[in-house]
């Protein structure tokens, strides 16, 4: 399945919450709750510090992720798709887009416990580096 990216622009700000929302929900509860005003500070807040790519696939919204560079490689983080577009290969094409972007660099990212995001970043040989009562951080 063919998808196009984007820079994310200031009239992606609410799709963005409303895909983490969407996304994430199910994780974020069993963890910390959902609190809808402490999220939507969360997601200012990210915003604020960077933008993410946009996921699209025929002309709609479907996903984000954000890829970033570090002193020691890479970081690979909010990477969300629509419930309705995960388990058909986006979430494949668009890991194996950032590994070829590296250019054999270490990928670091994390991800809430209980996302079943995991599976997807084993396949690609991310391995746990260390864990704490909230996150799994990862890396290739």
């Amino acid at each position: 399945m063919k998808y196009k990216e984007r820079a994310a622009s200031h009239d992606d700000f609410e799709f963005l919450f409303e895909l983490k929302k969407a996304a994430e929900y199910d994780a974020v509860v069993r963890v910390f709750g959902w609190d809808e005003t402490t999220q939507r500070q969360l997601h200012e807040q990210e915003w604020n510090e960077a933008k993410p790519t946009i996921i699209e696939l025929d002309g709609k919204r479907i996903g984000s992720y954000l890829f970033e560079v570090q002193p020691d490689g890479y970081y690979f983080g909010r990477f969300f798709l629509l419930p309705d577009y995960q388990g058909m290969g986006i979430g494949s094409a668009v890991m194996k887009a950032c590994i070829a972007r590296s250019r054999s660099k270490t990928i670091h990212l994390c991800y809430l416990k209980g996302n079943q995001v995991h599976s997807l970043y084993e396949r690609f040989g991310f391995t746990v580096v260390n864990q704490d009562e909230h996150f799994v951080y990862m890396r290739n």
